[in-house]
């Protein structure tokens, strides 16, 4: 496997209760085909991330994102070698009900291992210390 270039991804998460939402990818995808992950995709040329996680969301999920707090920034070669920055982010608030756009499925998930990447897995986990911290200082 050749390492490509380094790329900004956005990576969104969304809640419902201790579920997070997640999609299994096509097998046809060039990219990481097959797999259960957080949504996302690629920051595109002259986008901020944060136009960039509402482009995704919008395309993939058909949600509008209103509102949304940084997780944390993690690092992962893709399957086709592409080195990717992924910065993730809460959704905290959104418009429209989540529909599967452009992945094989979406569903709720409330299990970490069942994320097929270890980077998912590590968002989900930085996002659960976050979320204990904030609830021991009374936020």
């Amino acid at each position: 496997m050749t390492l490509l270039e380094e790329v900004d991804v956005v990576v969104g998460v969304l809640l419902r209760g201790n579920a997070f939402l997640v999609e299994r990818r096509g097998p046809e995808e060039e990219i990481d085909p097959g797999i259960v992950c957080l949504p996302g995709g690629h920051v595109r040329k002259g986008e901020d991330r944060e136009e960039a996680l509402k482009r995704e969301m919008l395309e993939e999920l058909g949600i509008a994102v209103k509102k949304s707090r940084f997780i944390c920034k993690n690092f992962y070669v893709a399957s086709n070698g592409e080195r990717q920055n992924a910065y993730c982010y809460l959704i905290t608030d959104y418009e429209g009900k989540p529909i599967c756009q452009s992945a094989q499925e979406i569903f709720w998930e409330d299990s970490i291992e069942n994320l097929s990447l270890e980077v998912d897995k590590k968002t989900i986990e930085r996002l659960t210390e976050q979320r204990a911290s904030n609830k021991a200082k009374g936020e």
